[in-house]
C-alpha cells in the first residue's frame, strides 16, 4: 500500500499516525500546500517509509504527476472538500484509488455538489478504480452504522437520523471555535440543509429544527439541522426509508455567533475591498480562530457520533442508536490529538486497509453504506473507537415518534 495523504491538518495527522502502524504500508507521502506543515508531520512520525512534499490539492496536474512518479496506490484527500473533483480526476489520470472525508456542500439551488462526484462513476468504472466518498466520522461511520442496522437490527429501515453531540470545552479559549475545519463548519451550518422527508428532498433553513437529544455519556444537548452528506446518499441505497436528516449539537454561543456572522456578511466567500487590500470575510474569520490541530491537549470532554435507525423487526417497530463516544483526554494520551480529529481520521485508514486487502471491493464512485459493515466495524473497535448499540425503542414509543404498525383489516 502506497498512500498519499493530502492535507497535514488535524485529520490528516491522525490518519498519518495510524497509517505508519500498517504492516502493509510501503510508502506514505504527506502533502500540504504549506510545506512546513507536511515536513513537521513527517518528522514527528520518524519512519523511513514517510516523506513530505509541498503540493496544492487543487492543482490537478501536479497531483496526477506525483501519483504517477511515486507509484501511489491510494489517495486520501484530507484537504478542503472544494478540491475533491480535481483530486478525483488526478487519481484517474495517475491510476489509483481515492478516498475523501466530505463533499463541498450544496449549491444555492439545492443541488448537492456531491452529485458532481457521483457523475464520475462511469469514468472510475472504466478505469477499474474505486472512489470512496465521505469516509470520515460523519459522513463515514454514520453511513456504516446505517448499513449495520439494515443487516442486523431491522428488517425494514424507515428512518435514519444522524445525531452528533459534543460537550467539549477548550482550555484558554472562551467563545466560538471549530474542532474540525472552521471553513467547512461555517459552510455546513449556514447553507440550507438537505433533508429527506416523505420520499422527497427538502431544504431546511440554517440553524433551525432545534431538537433536544439524549446522547450517551453526554446527556441532553440541543441539535440543529446542518447540511450533511448522509441526507443525500442514504436515501439512494435504502429503498424503504422515508426520513433522513442530520443534526449537530451546538450551544447558544455557537448558534448566535453563526447567526451574527451571517447577518454581518462575515461568512461570505467572495473577496471584498478593504482599503488597498482584497480579502474574503470568511478567510478573515477563520484566520482569527485556533487551528483544529492546535486544540490537542487543550480540549476536555467527549464527542458522540451516531445514527438513529428506526423501522420494523419481525413486524414490530424498533429504534436503535448506533454510536461511538470518544474522550479528548484519552485520545490525546494515545496519539496527542483531539477527539473530533481522532473520530474522523481513523475510518479512512481502515477503509484503505479493506480496499487494499480486497475485502471491500468495487469500482466506480461509491458511498460507505454500499459495503459490508461487519469487517469495518470489527476493525473500528480494535483501532480505539468502540461502538455500541442503544435500544431506543421504549423511549420512541413513549413519545409517540415510533408508531405501531396498523393491523390489517380484512375486506368485507
Amino acid at each position: 500500500m502506497k498512500v498519499l495523504v493530502l492535507g497535514a491538518g488535524a485529520v490528516g495527522t491522525v490518519s498519518a499516525l495510524k497509517f505508519v502502524k500498517e504492516a502493509m504500508l510501503e510508502k506514505l507521502l504527506i502533502a500540504d500546500a504549506v510545506s512546513a506543515r507536511a515536513s513537521l508531520l513527517a518528522e514527528r512520525l520518524k519512519d523511513p517509509r514517510v516523506s513530505a512534499i509541498r503540493l496544492d490539492a487543487g492543482d490537478r496536474a501536479a497531483v496526477a504527476e506525483v501519483i504517477r512518479h511515486t507509484g501511489i496506490t491510494i489517495v486520501l484527500n484530507a484537504a478542503l472538500p472544494a478540491t475533491n473533483i480535481d483530486v478525483m480526476r488526478a487519481c484517474l489520470e495517475g491510476g489509483c484509488d481515492y478516498i475523501d472525508l466530505a463533499s463541498a456542500g450544496t449549491d444555492a439551488d439545492g443541488i448537492p455538489k456531491m452529485d458532481d462526484q457521483f457523475a464520475l462513476d462511469a469514468e472510475f468504472k472504466s478505469a477499474g478504480r474505486l472512489a470512496l466518498l465521505g469516509m470520515g466520522a460523519d459522513p463515514g461511520t454514520t453511513n456504516v452504522y446505517a448499513a449495520y442496522a439494515a443487516k442486523h437490527l431491522l428488517d425494514v429501515v424507515t428512518e435514519l437520523r444522524v445525531r452528533d453531540g459534543d460537550n467539549s470545552i477548550c482550555q484558554g479559549h472562551d467563545g466560538f471555535l471549530a474542532a474540525f475545519s472552521p471553513w467547512v463548519m461555517i459552510d455546513e451550518c449556514l447553507c440550507k440543509a438537505v433533508s429527506y422527508r416523505g420520499g422527497r428532498y427538502h431544504l431546511e433553513e440554517p440553524l433551525t429544527g432545534m431538537e433536544p437529544f439524549n446522547f450517551p455519556e453526554l446527556g441532553v444537548l440541543n441539535c440543529y439541522y446542518v447540511d450533511h452528506e448522509e441526507s443525500r446518499t442514504l436515501p439512494r441505497f435504502f429503498p424503504d426509508v422515508h426520513t433522513v436528516d442530520f443534526k449537530l449539537c451546538m450551544d447558544e454561543v455557537t448558534v448566535e455567533t453563526l447567526r451574527v456572522m451571517k447577518r454581518l456578511g462575515l461568512s461570505r466567500k467572495d473577496r471584498v475591498q478593504v482599503g488597498d487590500q482584497s480579502i474574503a470575510p470568511r478567510d478573515l474569520v477563520v484566520s482569527l480562530l485556533p487551528e483544529p490541530k492546535d486544540l490537542a491537549g487543550r480540549m476536555h470532554g467527549k464527542t458522540c457520533v451516531g445514527t438513529l435507525a428506526k423501522g420494523l423487526k419481525d413486524g414490530k417497530p424498533k429504534a436503535y442508536y448506533i454510536y461511538n463516544v470518544s474522550d479528548h483526554e484519552t485520545v490525546f494520551a494515545e496519539l496527542g490529538v483531539q477527539a473530533t480529529a481522532y473520530q474522523t481520521g481513523i475510518p479512512p485508514v481502515i477503509a484503505a486497509r479493506l480496499i487494499t486487502q480486497r475485502i471491500w471491493r468495487g469500482t466506480g464512485v461509491l458511498s460507505p453504506e454500499q459495503f459490508d459493515p461487519d469487517p469495518f466495524l470489527q476493525q473500528l473497535a480494535r483501532e480505539g473507537m468502540p461502538w455500541r448499540v442503544r435500544d431506543d425503542t421504549p423511549v420512541a414509543l413513549s413519545r409517540g415518534v415510533l408508531q405501531q404498525p396498523r393491523k390489517a383489516v380484512a375486506a368485507a
